[in-house]
């Protein structure tokens, strides 16, 4: 049974709560076979390999990797994006994954080691990384509202209490995560919830600490969205926030899920200008 506040609150979003939660998303394999997910071809529905959400790939196609890049995966477990990044790299990148967590280290270091990865496994809190990185990722902690596989799991934990204080968190990673970037560097901040607070009020947040921030395009081929919300519940956002994308789980079959591409310019002139 879907929360009562939930449900008013994903209606606010001009969104049907029913219909959201009436989906179940499909799992894909890293890995060759007929059936290819539309947006990224190196995974496939009916292959082998690597089993993940193929929503994952969105955030770090958000991010576009390079090969000799330095690169955080600032809450990496259970390692998805850290795979995805090395494949897309052919595993020549310098990958940091981090996670705080020490039991959700254990199966990031089994997914990165079975699957062969080149990365430095880390165990601490973002917010106290101090290291420097050409490109960040954060697929924050958060309320999962978009999780549809275990809703009821969701259901059960879901609160506007929980939204807030995860809130809280999120600011500060996002704010350590811009820190640690260099300069004309990418940071992609991605959750698996609908929520507003956890999602445009945070890169808000980030936006109005930091006169050098930008939100840039997020360039994806053949995957249905919907645009970031600029206002939410008498709260006005950046324009630019309709950069982000907000992915429902009818939309591809999918996990719901909200992500944004922001630039750290060299200097406000640079924003102004509109040069990267």
């Amino acid at each position: 049974m879907i929360p009562e506040k939930l449900s008013e609150r994903i209606k606010e979003l001009g969104e049907d709560p029913e219909k959201i939660y009436s989906q179940r998303s499909r799992k894909a394999y890293l890995g060759e076979g007929e059936e290819k997910v539309p947006w990224f071809p190196q995974a496939s529905y009916d292959g082998w390999g690597y089993r993940f959400d193929p929503i994952s790939v969105i955030p770090v196609i958000a991010l576009d990797p390079k090969k000799n890049e330095k690169i955080l995966d600032m809450c990496a477990a259970p390692g998805t994006k850290t795979i995805i990044i090395a494949e897309i790299t052919d595993n020549h990148a310098y990958i940091v994954a981090n996670d705080i967590s020490k039991k959700r280290i254990m199966r990031l270091r089994e997914n990165i080691e079975k699957n062969n990865i080149s990365a430095i496994i880390t165990n601490m809190s973002g917010r106290v990384i101090k290291e420097n990185f050409d490109k960040i990722i954060i697929d924050a902690p958060c309320s999962g509202e978009g999780i549809v596989n275990k809703k009821e799991k969701m259901f059960s934990t879901w609160s506007e209490r929980r939204i807030k204080f995860l809130a809280k968190k999120q600011k500060k990673l996002i704010s350590n995560a811009f820190r640690i970037l260099n300069g004309n560097g990418i940071l992609v901040y991605s959750t698996c919830t609908f929520a507003p607070e956890e999602n445009e009020e945070v890169v808000q947040f980030l936006l109005d600490k930091n006169d050098n921030s930008k939100l840039e395009d997020i360039k994806t081929k053949e995957i249905k969205y919907s645009f970031g919300l600029t206002s939410w519940k008498g709260n006005e956002f950046s324009k630019d926030m309709k950069k982000c994308i907000r992915i429902y789980p009818y939309q591809n079959n999918t996990q719901g899920f909200f992500v944004a591409k922001i630039r750290k310019v060299k200097n406000k002139n640079d924003k102004e200008k509109g040069i990267a």
